[in-house]
């Protein structure tokens, strides 16, 4: 295995139009110190990692790998380029696996070879490089099966050589007499059996050969014919008994490879009842058919299983699963005070005044304002901090004069709003699935919920009775063990529930169909489910949306399945009632909006890997006529 695989790599090298090297062993010299990248290597690097990131975008991991590794040798110290190289290295090799895989399967070894080839050069101690190159070597071996020679060997079949040329006959008489006489005309001897009738029969024919007279006599009289050897024949009644007794069969044994049990029971089904040979024997365990039955029935069922053990087409369906949320939120607007208060300053005023006898004779002793000026007391005292929470410890106006002077303040204060946040993201996921033509596949995405449909606990009654248990006499083993009465009723009245588990998220069920011009029709039930956040009688609402569709597509071209998740939209509006609804004031109006949208994207795209039947039909066989 080792010398298939050396030679394997250079045959893949030489289609590649590459060398392959050995690595010479080389001493190892200490470690150079690299050299730090000046500021323009390190915009140059920059620049490189951004092109190389849009090339990775793109799928395009040859330009990506190239622009990554310029990165590095710009400026070797930054490990994320380094990082970034090696993973459009790993994203490339891959894809070239991916790529010799579906060749191969296309019987395209050559370009197999010249993608394993490629890969081989880019990580060389790739595992799953190396078990391609030996699938691939495999694959290339001769597998022609050893056959023991057989102790004995059969004869040929045994078959008439009657004289060339043509004979006309005009007969009337006995059944006997006239197989006697078209017989030996050809120069073949018949043996009657006993179970030809001897009736009057008359046979007309003109300028006929052997088979054509055999077939004719064959028809007038109900008879068949057994070689016995090339000059003698043996005539008898054609029916079931006399053909179990008298026709020669043979046996054989088909191998069924790769077959399921039912499918293998259809096989002989159709042995037995579509070519009549009813010593068919079906083994699951060797995958085997034993058949025994005439030869020319062998000969038209071997034709029918040519065609069906050739096997069904297989799709290779590629799936890619977007999941886009969008979040938009705004602010915009602006909001006038919407609560106002108004009193009456006098009143105010002498409340505090009253409230605060110490701190008045303080400052009129003091000499910081005079008695009986109220108004500046209290501003004193609102200046100095001995006031908190009245009416003059925030912004106010005053409307009106003598004892009808009175103060508006404003409970909050006006704002102006500009705020936007939107936000954008997108889940990737791919899949590839493998089906035979007319096979379902299914592809889950999401989780298993429990749903308790049903409970029960245990239906006797309240009071257990068990001797030595629950009565006089328990044993101290059974004390031991933990076995009491209490511990037993405890386990009676369990409630035990049964849980049924409903599939959340994604259920994706495809099933494809290889038509005959190429194109693949597919069968999509495209299923999601989620809670609704209700419940009714303890069990959860589940929101269900399905869709259901068959489509026919090229090979290689992709449809496109969407659906709305989630759409949620919110609007809130304050303002001035009145003020804001008038012309020319709708800006002191604020406006708060909310949007957020859930979306998936399934791309599905067939790839026909194994194309067969490519004929609207099979051979056509004729099966031998008779009761």
């Amino acid at each position: 295995m080792i010398f298939l695989r050396s030679t394997i790599l250079v045959l893949c090298a030489a289609l590649a139009g590459v060398a392959i090297d050995a690595p010479a062993q080389e001493p190892q010299s200490p470690p150079a110190v690299q050299k730090p990248a000046s500021e323009h290597e390190k915009s140059e690097a920059s620049k490189a990692f951004l092109e190389g990131a849009k090339a990775l975008v793109k799928n395009d991991l040859h330009e990506a790998e190239k622009q990554f590794e310029r990165a590095t040798k710009l400026d070797p110290a930054n490990n994320d380029y380094r990082a970034a190289l090696n993973i459009a290295r790993e994203h490339e090799l891959t894809q070239l696996v991916q790529d010799a895989s579906k060749a191969r399967l296309l019987g395209h070894d050559d370009t197999a070879r010249s993608l394993l080839a490629q890969a081989y050069l880019i990580d060389p101690k790739n595992l799953i490089v190396q078990q391609h190159i030996d699938d691939l070597a495999r694959d290339a071996s001769p597998h022609d099966a050893v056959l023991l020679p057989s102790t004995e060997e059969a004869a040929a079949p045994v078959v008439l050589t009657p004289k060339e040329g043509r004979q006309s006959f005009h007969i009337r008489s006995a059944a006997s007499e006239v197989l006697r006489q078209v017989m030996t005309a050809y120069g073949i001897t018949p043996t009657l059996d006993l179970s030809v009738k001897n009736q009057i029969i008359r046979y007309d024919a003109d300028d006929v050969n052997f088979a054509q007279a055999a077939t004719m006599i064959k028809l007038i009289t109900n008879t068949f014919f057994v070689p016995l050897d090339e000059k003698r024949v043996l005539v008898a009644v054609d029916n079931k008994e006399n053909r179990a007794k008298f026709q020669r069969e043979v046996l054989e044994t088909v191998y069924l490879p790769g077959l399921t049990t039912t499918e293998m029971s259809d096989m002989g089904n159709i042995a037995r009842n579509v070519f009549e040979a009813q010593q068919a024997t079906i083994r699951t365990d060797a995958h085997t058919l034993t058949i025994r039955a005439p030869q020319e029935r062998i000969d038209a069922l071997n034709h029918t299983l040519v065609d069906l053990l050739e096997g069904r087409s297989q799709v290779l369906l590629e799936l890619r699963l977007y999941q886009i949320a969008r979040t938009r939120m705004t602010n915009i607007g602006a909001q006038l005070p919407q609560q106002t208060t108004i009193f009456n300053v006098p009143t105010e005023v002498n409340q505090i005044i009253q409230n605060n006898q110490s701190e008045v004779q303080q400052i009129i002793s003091s000499g910081l304002a005079n008695a009986g000026d109220d108004v500046a007391i209290v501003a004193i005292l609102v200046a100095t901090g001995a006031l908190s929470g009245t009416v003059f410890n925030q912004p106010f106006a005053l409307f009106g004069g003598g004892i009808t002077q009175s103060g508006l303040t404003l409970n909050q204060g006006a704002t102006v709003n500009l705020a936007l946040n939107s936000s954008d993201t997108r889940i990737l996921d791919q899949v590839q699935l493998r089906l035979q033509d007319l096979e379902e596949g299914t592809i889950r995405s999401g989780s298993r919920y429990p749903i308790i449909t049903s409970t029960y606990s245990g239906l006797t009654g309240t009071s257990l009775g068990i001797p030595g248990v629950s009565q006089a006499g328990i044993s101290s083993a059974l004390q031991g063990l933990g076995i009491n009465s209490a511990a037993l009723q405890s386990i009676l009245n369990q409630t035990i529930p049964q849980v049924q588990y409903e599939d959340l998220g994604l259920t994706l069920k495809a099933t494809p169909h290889v038509q005959t011009n190429k194109d693949v029709a597919l069968k999509i039930d495209f299923k999601i489910e989620s809670l609704s956040g209700q419940s009714a009688n303890g069990n959860p609402i589940l929101n269900s949306q399905q869709y259901t569709a068959t489509i026919t597509l090229p090979q290689g071209e992709s449809a496109l399945v969407m659906s709305n998740l989630t759409r949620q939209q919110s609007s809130a509006v304050s303002g001035v009632p009145g003020l804001s609804e008038l012309p020319g004031f709708q800006s002191t109006t604020n406006k708060n909006g909310d949007l957020d949208v859930s979306e998936l994207i399934i791309l599905i795209t067939p790839h026909i890997v194994r194309l067969s039947h490519t004929r609207p039909a099979s051979q056509l066989v004729m099966l031998p006529v008779h009761p």
